[in-house]
């Protein structure tokens, strides 16, 4: 993100197949940028802006080159910029730690650091509403994947933090679905199961195995069902076979006609051969209906070499080393929004607002310099969990009809709509807290806070949110207010959220 009239060098340092799209992405904004491939480089880090370190491998090593170039860095002048480092690292544990656990003060005084994988950046530019989902659509949104590996991993994952629809609003039977195909699929869900327990403990999956001589099918459901209200609105499958399967063929051929839902495939394994194999054999029908089919691909070649033409036309590359991730950090910029109105709404007197008051409090332009000092001191969790709100922007927008196009364009959200998408966000949210190791209190620790409120920031220190529950059903906070609110102030201020991206993204642009 770097101003060619302020910055004095960015620095790129690993060896890694993205170094070479990364220096041409600096050289198109005007930035000056020099690349080595041995991590161990010497730095002169008063003569660097922006950094980036790409691991190859050994994660370790990276995190501990990063402590050192922190310690050779300058501390910024009084709400000086800090040093921008992207930070590529291979493990998806490291990511997950990353993104739950703030790093040392000794780097985070100095460095504004965005942790990434290759997986992560490419799972999050898949699109499951590619038709808008709206509150009167009888249609949910269906992501297979045919896979058991990182990149299956990472496109679940992000699927569950970025797909949430108003019609489950009106129809709690409306859940998207991920469904994993592969051999393994049952050991697979064992692992998933223990990393994001609090997420499946709370959620309805089931795990079938069709190589059996008759199916088995073996049903959770969420572990307050029938006590508390649904709020999960993310359901699993599991398919202990391989997509090539008689049975899973004859069931793809059924989803991609059926027309109570949105189907997406993507062809995940950590065998790309196999992926590209097992796409061009997948049913005519799919084809016909123009199924959207992403073929995870180390590197696109094949692909790119032969004309896009007939039934193949639909198979699109994702996953490529070489390429798919922004320098100029277009989520975490929305982000810094989102974070600064919510900020601003909990410092304000929310409990006497009303719905006009709100939309006119955000159709002003908000000041960049508090935004960017609120984001300097925010922890890695509360980060991530504006990155996630900021992720589905377009969603919630393409959901009351809004195209992108139009983001700079439109001035207020209906009393209506607000409503609504306040309950789409905050169905966003509990997942997402879900995923970050968040859970509901049991019904022992709810009578506690409930017998006294202010003990919820203890409870929430120790994971145990309170306010992980139905939208219907939310409480008060410690501060009187009832805690829908945040949502209302959230989607009150889209319009403000959007256009602020979009002229943030044209100034860029115009670098």
């Amino acid at each position: 993100m770097c101003d060619s009239k302020q910055i004095l060098k960015t620095i790129i340092l690993g060896n890694h197949p993205l170094a070479a799209d990364l220096l041409r992405q600096y050289s198109e904004m005007g930035c000056e940028a020099t690349h080595d491939e041995a991590l161990s480089y010497e730095v002169d880090m008063s003569q660097c802006s922006e950094l980036v370190l790409l691991s190859s491998g050994d994660d370790n090593k990276v995190l501990t080159r990063l402590e050192e170039l922190a310690e050779a860095c300058p501390l910024p002048a009084d709400d000086g910029e800090r040093v921008i480092c992207h930070l590529l690292v291979s493990q998806d544990s490291t990511l997950q730690m990353l993104h739950q656990c703030d790093l040392d003060e000794s780097v985070t005084t100095k460095m504004d650091v965005y942790p990434f994988t290759i997986d992560e950046v490419w799972s999050r530019q898949l699109v499951l509403d590619r038709e808008p989902i709206t509150m009167q659509s009888d249609r949910h949104a269906h992501l297979v994947i045919s896979g058991t590996g990182a990149m299956a991993q990472a496109v679940a994952i992000n699927a569950a933090l970025v797909s949430h629809y108003p019609n489950y609003v009106r129809d709690h039977s409306l859940r998207t679905r991920i469904t994993v195909i592969a051999t393994g699929a049952a050991r697979l869900l064992e692992d998933w199961s223990v990393r994001y327990r609090h997420l499946f403990d709370n959620s309805y999956y089931r795990l079938v195995n069709p190589a059996l001589d008759h199916a088995v099918v073996q049903l959770h459901r969420p572990m307050y069902e029938g006590r508390r209200e649904d709020f999960v609105d993310v359901e699993w499958e599991f398919v202990d076979t391989s997509i090539t399967h008689p049975v899973v063929q004859d069931k793809l051929e059924l989803w991609s006609q059926d027309s109570g839902q949105l189907l997406t495939l993507v062809m995940a394994d950590e065998d790309c051969d196999q992926n590209i194999t097992e796409a061009i054999q997948l049913p005519d029908v799919l084809f016909a209906h123009d199924v959207p089919i992403h073929v995870y691909l180390r590197d696109d070649a094949l692909l790119r070499s032969v004309k896009p033409a007939g039934k193949y036309r639909h198979l699109q590359p994702f996953g490529m080393l070489d390429r798919g991730y922004d320098v100029t950090l277009p989520w975490a910029r929305m982000a810094r929004t989102v974070n600064h109105i919510y900020d601003q709404f909990y410092q304000a007197n929310a409990e006497h607002w009303q719905e006009a008051q709100w939309q006119m409090r955000y159709a002003v332009e908000i000041d960049p310099a508090s935004r960017d000092r609120a984001w300097a001191r925010l922890s890695a969790v509360k980060r991530q969990s504006s990155i996630c709100n900021a992720l589905t922007v377009g969603t919630k927008l393409r959901s009351i009809d809004l195209d992108q196009d139009e983001w700079d364009k439109f001035y207020d959200i209906t009393g209506h709509d607000m409503e609504l998408l306040a309950q789409v966000e905050h169905n966003r949210w509990s997942v997402a807290q879900l995923i970050l190791g968040y859970r509901p209190c049991t019904d022992r620790e709810q009578q506690e806070l409930e017998r006294d409120i202010s003990l919820k920031g203890k409870f929430k220190a120790d994971m145990i949110h309170y306010d992980l529950r139905a939208y219907s059903d939310l409480r008060a906070d410690e501060t009187g207010k009832s805690v829908a609110v945040y949502d209302l102030c959230l989607c009150a201020a889209l319009p403000l959220i959007a256009k602020s991206f979009v002229q943030e993204s044209k100034k860029w642009e115009s670098r």
